[in-house]
């Protein structure tokens, strides 16, 4: 009997033990006080990137807007002078692939694509005895925006993968691919052309 009682006791008192610790758990106020701070300062990261990618996609939109000024100079130069050497062609292809990078949000390479494509209208506004606005250079702003440079060659190797039945032919170009070069806040397909 004194066994049993023994036996009885323990058993009680293990209970009153798991009782009573998980009501202190529940009357703690904050289990894990480390946690929260770990959640706040992930949201404020979370919350820093959505910013930076804002003010990524701004700058991109930027960039690729002084680009196409440039091509439509090269467009009129060409025109012009009928001088084709394909290097509008390749500045209007560089920059359509960038216009699609942009709305996949891959701001870097956008930014890169548009940068040779800037290159390939200078080139073509050169042949066709343009002058280059000195306003639309790439400035230090510019290229600290862009950030590390790709390689050209890599651009142009990734450009052919993407369309490999591209042809760099400047009598080719159209009004409605240079117009399609415009960011705009509707679609190409709804907007006129005249």
């Amino acid at each position: 009997m004194k066994l049993n009682c023994k036996l009885l006791l323990s058993a009680v008192f293990a209970l009153s033990i798991v009782f009573i610790g998980t009501d202190v758990q529940a009357q703690h106020k904050h289990k894990h006080p480390h946690a929260k701070k770990e959640i706040v300062k992930h949201k404020k990261a979370h919350a820093a990137q959505k910013v930076a990618h804002k003010n990524s996609l701004g700058q991109s939109v930027k960039v690729i807007k002084r680009t196409n000024h440039v091509i439509a100079n090269a467009n009129r130069a060409v025109k012009k002078y009928k001088n084709y050497t394909g290097d509008l062609s390749r500045a209007v292809h560089h920059q359509q692939h960038a216009k699609r990078l942009l709305k996949r949000h891959k701001t870097h390479r956008s930014m890169q694509h548009s940068r040779l494509a800037r290159k390939y209208a200078f080139k073509s506004i050169r042949s066709n005895k343009g002058t280059v606005n000195k306003e639309y250079q790439f400035d230090a702003e510019e290229n600290k925006t862009m950030g590390e440079t790709i390689a050209d060659a890599e651009l142009e190797k990734e450009l052919k993968e993407k369309n490999p039945n591209i042809k760099f032919d400047d009598s080719a170009i159209s009004d409605k691919e240079m117009t399609e070069l415009e960011v705009l806040d509707v679609d190409p397909a709804d907007y006129k052309n005249n």
